[in-house]
């Protein structure tokens, strides 16, 4: 099939050109409205499909590449490690990415209890986190649409030249500065607490990644139980308020402690017991391998 010197360079600028593309077609849309009139799945019928069309980057991207590199068989393959069997005997993994949110959600709770300025999180949401992990934010939702690029075509490909860390390391600083339509919305101390979040979270999606043995359907759960997580936060508007800002930073410290742990127990190498998972060179026949069989090549 069809080389390419740059793949990941090339994923990397469609996803942000779709995303962009994606944020002129809702703005434009939105101008149209008449003035004062309110924003809402009435007057819009297509206001739920917004985001899809918004953050659909990474996975049209993240496609389009595998189709050019590899071909239909390619993108069967990428299918293939979304489904549930693809996690193998790796099923404790799974439950981490489940019960990661939550222990972040429970040791903010406690330091809550401590009186340590963080204003406590509701749970609320409990009822349907399990439902926003799998399926609302996970198997059709964000998590699908992000994880088909970040992960299942950036990620292998860049581990066939770097270690483990430093592909999670690029990865999240594009994966971070990606989100740039929600900077309008954001302060400068919310930029700030952003990015490092999900620097370390790229860490820690690697470490299930290469844990799996290449499992999507695990870093999709991840994706959505993290973002499930956060519905477990939801209370009064605070309005930004210090105490805010403080809860967000001892989150950003939680995700950051548990990257650093995973460096330390599993080295940069392969962030996993396992070796790390990279993708072959473009060949229709071939499967991801470990890095310790693979040959060498371009990122």
């Amino acid at each position: 099939m069809r080389r390419s010197r740059f793949p990941v360079l090339w994923f990397f600028v469609f996803a942000y050109v779709i995303t962009g593309v994606g944020m002129c077609v809702n703005f434009l849309a939105f101008r149209r409205l008449p003035g004062g009139t309110p924003i809402n799945s009435q007057t819009l019928p297509w206001l739920p499909y917004a985001p899809y069309v918004l953050w659909a980057g990474p996975c049209l991207s993240g496609l389009l590449m595998t189709l050019f590199l590899y071909g239909l068989p390619g993108v069967r393959r990428l299918a293939f490690r979304l489904a549930p069997w693809s996690v193998g005997g790796a099923w404790l993994v799974l439950a981490v990415c489940l019960l990661l949110p939550l222990g972040v959600v429970l040791t903010v709770t406690i330091l809550a209890a401590l009186d340590v300025s963080v204003p406590p999180p509701s749970w609320r949401g409990w009822p349907n986190y399990l439902y926003g992990a799998v399926i609302g934010d996970g198997l059709i939702g964000v998590g699908l649409f992000e994880e088909i690029g970040w992960r299942g075509f950036a990620l292998p490909h860049l581990q066939r030249r770097y270690s483990a860390l430093v592909s999670s390391l690029i990865i999240g600083l594009v994966w971070a500065f990606w989100h740039f339509p929600n900077f309008f919305a954001f302060t400068p101390s919310d930029l700030a607490a952003f990015v490092p979040k999900v620097i370390a979270m790229s860490v820690i999606f690697t470490w299930v990644y290469n844990s799996t043995g290449g499992s999507l359907f695990a870093v999709v759960v991840l994706h959505g139980a993290i973002l499930a997580s956060a519905s477990l936060f939801a209370g009064p508007d605070s309005g930004g308020s210090p105490a805010e800002m403080r809860q967000e930073v001892i989150i950003v410290l939680l995700y950051a402690a548990i990257a650093v742990g995973l460096v330390w127990r599993y080295g940069a190498a392969n962030l996993s017991w396992r070796d790390r998972v990279v993708a072959e060179p473009p060949n229709p026949a071939l499967h991801l391998t470990p890095a310790s069989t693979s040959g060498s090549g371009s990122s």
